[in-house]
């Protein structure tokens, strides 16, 4: 009884009990030690949302609301928050920060503050987590709103979701979907839906003190720094060499021997197309990559330039289904998933089986997931600046 009221008055000083603890933690070193960490994390949060049932006297939390988002707009500027709608949305997004720091998805996080026993998320077991920009969205947006009122407490959430990032990393430099582990294809070192990409922005930023997270303390600065390198270096030790020859990266990695995964029965063991321009379109914005990590990227640009796919289009008819379609001029665009080695499309169903033709799977799937991109045109487009710049001219002057 004396620990919950300890933790009634720390919330009530709106300061996280939790964080408190979490703050003498450290990254692992090891997998048993990562393991131990994120169990320590769970329950950190588990008895923070327990000390809040207790005291408004519920047994199980109020549902949180749900949206296919975040219900803000993630792209908001400075100045936004200097209005009473932009200091609404922020003391929201405030109020659903979990104990351990981090946010949810597809819970909508503007329309009231969370109340106390109220839950932190839609999902149960994906909180907190960095898929679909959840975490990293609301450092960015938080840091516009600390910049824009000066408030403390915007300071002090970003910088406790910096904190769970850099706790959240894996030995070998990669990060989970969700943290705390969930368990499943959400525990593998995941590039879908841009999660290492994301997070390696904000630690970027950090690490450099850049606006708007140039007010962090000293100490996280320097976690930040340690972090981000030791994901770069994933970032390296992960991306597929076939043959002898770096190509791109897979939508996830198996934490310990970073070897290429699949998840959903739907995504094969396969290259990920989408997720590896972002990650490559990042990388060419680092100011003195290494030789190791321009190396990486000009293999990257080499294999998107290969396996393009010109003069076909992926759209919607006017029945609403999503067709692949030959067209003159048309492109480039790439398959989302290409088969390892061979580079041809693959394309998985939810029965877990893999086709060479997207019109071979179900109408559901090939409605409901981006089998094709264009991101990868931006790479081609930005590299030879890029290769500019960073990379050696042949010497003619002989």
């Amino acid at each position: 009884m004396q620990r919950l009221f300890c933790l009634i008055a720390l919330a009530c000083l709106s300061v996280s009990p939790c964080a408190l603890e979490l703050a003498t933690l450290e990254p692992a070193r090891s997998p048993q030690a990562y393991q131990r960490l994120s169990e320590q994390v769970r329950q950190y949060d588990h008895q923070a949302m327990t000390a809040e049932l207790e005291s408004s006297g519920r047994t199980e939390p109020l549902p949180a609301p749900p949206t296919s988002k975040f219900g803000f707009d993630p792209d908001a500027p400075v100045d936004f928050f200097t209005t009473a709608e932009g200091q609404r949305i922020a003391k929201i997004v405030l109020s659903y920060q979990t104990p351990s720091g981090g946010w949810s998805k597809r819970t909508d996080m503007s329309v009231e503050t969370r109340q106390p026993g109220q839950a932190y998320g839609v999902e149960s077991h994906y909180i907190p987590t960095f898929d679909n920009g959840a975490t990293t969205t609301q450092i960015w947006l938080l840091a516009k709103a600390h910049q824009a009122t000066d408030e403390p407490a915007y300071a002090d959430a970003v910088a406790r979701a910096v904190r769970l990032i850099t706790l959240a990393q894996y030995p070998g430099g990669g990060w989970p979907q969700n943290f705390p582990l969930t368990g499943g294809y959400h525990d593998y070192i995941t590039y879908n839906d841009e999660v290492m990409g994301k997070l390696l922005k904000v630690l970027h930023a950090a690490a450099r003190r850049q606006p708007p997270l140039d007010f962090l303390p000293e100490p996280l600065v320097t976690q930040a720094r340690q972090s981000f390198d030791r994901g770069i270096q994933a970032v390296l030790d992960t991306q597929v060499i076939v043959d002898g020859t770096p190509t791109i990266w897979g939508a996830q990695h198996h934490p310990q021997t970073l070897a290429p995964l699949n998840a959903r029965k739907f995504e094969p063991l396969a290259l990920a197309t989408a997720e590896s321009a972002e990650l490559v379109e990042f990388l060419m914005e680092l100011d003195e990559p290494s030789t190791e990590l321009k190396q990486a990227i000009v293999a990257a640009h080499n294999w998107f330039a290969t396996n393009r796919i010109d003069d076909y289009t992926w759209e919607q008819t006017s029945r609403g289904h999503n067709e692949l379609f030959k067209k003159d001029g048309a492109g480039p665009i790439w398959a989302r998933f290409c088969e390892i080695g061979s580079n041809r499309p693959v394309f998985g169903d939810r029965d877990g089986s893999v086709h060479y033709d997207v019109s071979e799977i179900s109408q559901e799937r090939r409605d409901g997931y981006a089998w094709f991109t264009g991101k990868p045109k931006e790479v081609l487009k930005d590299y030879p600046a890029w290769s500019a710049k960073h990379l050696p001219r042949p010497d003619n002057t002989n």
